[in-house]
């Protein structure tokens, strides 16, 4: 194998490793924000829970959510 052809061998490697690279890169921002989409989701999540928590709760007696039976008993 000639000079040439080991240096277009190697261009080519690169030039698939960078499209490799920026696929990889291109996957992590998409996954990046689905993280802070679902972070943002629980927590909306958690607020919501624990209003219907602190609404459902007497003065006098605390109930916890888990101990309340389900409409059809």
């Amino acid at each position: 194998m000639n000079w040439e052809e080991r240096i277009e061998r190697l261009e080519m490697e690169l030039s698939h490793q960078e499209r490799t690279n920026e696929r990889i890169n291109q996957a992590m921002a998409e996954q990046s924000l689905e993280i802070l989409r679902m972070g943002r989701a629980i927590e909306q999540l958690i607020q919501r829970f624990e209003e219907l928590g602190s609404d459902t709760q007497d003065d006098e007696i605390e109930t916890d959510i888990r101990d309340e039976k389900p409409p059809h008993y």
